[in-house]
């Protein structure tokens, strides 16, 4: 329908916004190493982004209609899950760093606490928001 055929657009579109803040985020992180910047998170960063451009791409080639063999669902779900999980994983590193950072400068609230923090509940539930597409991309 055209209405899939404008979602699917809309979703290939906003890849390059996406790709455009990735970049410059990179180019931050990658300043920031000249000051005590950690490696990790130039690895992080792109792990982040090359998640949040899967999704849109799968979800855009879905509606667009040129995911459709039961073999390229297969590999688009499991392709989303499997970043989505490495998101998941990366994000908690990032989280018991930046917890004992919290800690060192002198903040004595729990994990519960932290994660009860919308900036830290919104990034695990974004990379979980991924792995459901995946599945719903595999069930369809």
């Amino acid at each position: 329908s055209p209405l899939e055929k404008g979602i699917g657009a809309l979703f290939l579109l906003l890849i390059l916004p996406v790709i455009s803040f990735s970049i410059r985020e990179l180019t931050d992180i990658t300043d920031s190493l000249e000051y005590g910047g950690d490696m990790i998170d130039i690895l992080n960063s792109m792990v982040y982004s090359i998640t949040t451009v899967s999704i849109l791409l799968v979800l855009g080639l879905y509606y667009l209609g040129a995911i459709k063999t039961r073999a390229v669902k297969l590999v688009s779900g499991l392709t989303l899950i499997s970043l989505s999980l490495v998101n998941i994983l990366c994000r908690v590193v990032d989280f018991n760093r930046e917890l004992q950072r919290n800690r060192e400068w002198g903040w004595d609230g729990s994990l519960f606490e932290y994660l009860s923090w919308p900036s830290t509940h919104e990034r695990i539930e974004l990379a979980l928001l991924g792995a459901i597409v995946g599945l719903l991309i595999m069930k369809k």
